[in-house]
């Protein structure tokens, strides 16, 4: 699984299920590995029935709901979020709980819950990318450069995090900073193959420069 070859993965995981088959870790690395081949519906299973033999295992309540998450079903993906998160403070889980409440514009609450999973652990780029963006939403600009900036501290290379960092200064005026941060993210892109991801930030930090452009001329 580590090492990307999830159906070499599958082959030795129906051999455990097939020797031990209330293996719980076997069947929550069963549901990872169908949800890296897309398949989320057979990945919920695998969850529930590691579930069903240790409910009380928090990461599986967590992926459990990513699953339904990808799904579509968010109620559920919800509640099984807020188990985890109930049974041993579950980082990943509060994170997904944020998420959630950023996407559904309840910032207050995206905040309180981003903000104790960085409290257990601090080190995750996402979730300090995340609160950026809740701070962001919430129209403060200077909080929102410094969780940027702690992403970028643990994560020099992550194109997302420097871009968020641009706009963020760009709002407060900053334009010698943002402009420093898309011609950071075009020189890093120009020197990889381009693909989806990479063509739609370099068309994202472009109009960045344009409005940068703009600004400066007035």
């Amino acid at each position: 699984m580590q090492a990307g070859l999830v159906d070499e993965a599958f082959k030795y995981l129906n051999q455990t299920l097939t020797l031990a088959p209330r293996h719980a870790l076997a069947l929550n690395l069963l549901g990872l590995a169908h949800m890296m081949k897309g398949n989320a519906a057979e990945a919920v299973k695998a969850f529930e029935r590691c579930l069903a033999i240790n409910s009380g295992f928090s990461e599986g309540h967590n992926n459990l709901g990513t699953a339904y998450q990808e799904l579509g079903v968010l109620d559920r993906a919800e509640d099984e979020y807020k188990k985890a998160f109930a049974l041993d403070q579950n980082y990943n889980a509060s994170y997904n709980l944020a998420k959630l409440c950023y996407l559904e514009k309840d910032l207050n609450t995206a905040l309180d819950y981003i903000q104790k999973s960085l409290k257990k652990y601090g080190r995750s780029v996402i979730a300090w990318n995340l609160e950026g963006l809740i701070y962001d939403e919430q129209g403060k600009p200077d909080d929102a450069i410094l969780s940027y900036l702690q992403a970028q501290k643990l994560a020099p290379d992550e194109l997302n995090v420097s871009y968020n960092l641009g706009v963020a200064y760009f709002k407060k005026e900053n334009y010698a900073k943002a402009q420093e941060m898309m011609d950071r993210i075009l020189a890093v892109i120009a020197q990889g193959p381009p693909n989806a991801q990479t063509q739609e930030l370099r068309t994202k930090a472009n109009e960045v420069l344009k409005r940068i452009r703009e600004a400066t001329k007035k």
